[in-house]
């Protein structure tokens, strides 16, 4: 953490190292950068109790480092297709640390969870006094409550078309191509009438831009109007692909 500090103000191939590897990308670095680092690998079985080891570690240190402030987005706290028993005693529990831990730092966090992470609340009570709503909810004025609804804020159709269209300029920049704007948000809206209609059993938010995202990577060069069939079948082959990761995981 130190050295991609420093890179920031004057960079340097070591720095540079020290970013790649706090993003996740360990295979990356060469030996010569893992010994000047003072790294080691990490077995692939340990690396996902090692990356929470480090982002706690992270909260402690950033006073340390002159940061004024952390902004924390935890994406997807289920567990998808498993949020029961243990390993959804150890997603609230991680919740409860994260909120507590940052007692000399400014914390602005996020949690994005699907409804039946609230519904459990009420099994963990240090977790249901800090993030739980009393009284008003935010979508009923309380700007103040802890806990804001998307499916409230706004139709899920609508919510996912927005989603879309705005990730056609995120493919712009990211494949250096410019997207037909008319058709790709015809496709958008079509592809979220799709998710809308569907009966699943997990966030459609998630399946969607997974599917929307492929979609949009393969007409790099060749842009085209999907029938309404293709999206749907489309839209169950993400859903079917997350399912098959997330099945059996835990955090």
């Amino acid at each position: 953490m130190a050295e991609a500090l420093k890179a920031q103000g004057d960079e340097s191939d070591l720095g540079e190292a020290a970013i790649r590897w706090l993003q996740g990308e360990p295979d990356t670095l060469s030996k010569s950068e893992m010994l000047d680092l003072r790294l080691a690998k990490v077995p692939a079985a340990n690396r996902k109790q090692f990356g929470r080891n480090l982002l706690l570690s992270m909260v402690r240190f950033l006073p340390a480092a002159g940061v004024h402030g952390l902004v924390l987005l935890m994406d997807e706290v289920e567990t998808m297709f498993t949020t029961k028993g243990k390993a959804l005693l150890r997603v609230l529990a991680a919740m409860r640390v994260l909120v507590d831990m940052p007692d000399s730092l400014p914390f602005f966090g996020f949690f994005s969870a699907t409804p039946d992470i609230l519904e459990e609340f009420p099994k963990y009570p240090a977790v249901e006094q800090r993030l739980g709503v009393a009284g008003v909810h935010f979508h009923e004025g309380g700007d103040l409550s802890p806990q804001l609804w998307l499916d409230k804020v706004q139709s899920q159709e609508r919510l996912l078309t927005e989603i879309g269209e705005k990730l056609i300029n995120v493919g712009e920049i990211s494949r250096g191509y410019s997207f037909d704007h008319k058709l790709q948000c015809d496709n958008a809206r079509r592809l979220a009438q799709v998710a809308s209609a569907r009966n699943l059993d997990v966030d459609a938010r998630r399946i969607f831009v997974k599917t929307w995202a492929s979609l949009l990577d393969i007409q790099v060069g060749g842009e085209r109007r999907f029938g309404d069939d293709e999206l749907a079948n489309r839209y169950q082959g993400s859903f079917d692909a997350v399912h098959e990761f997330d099945e059996g995981y835990e955090p």
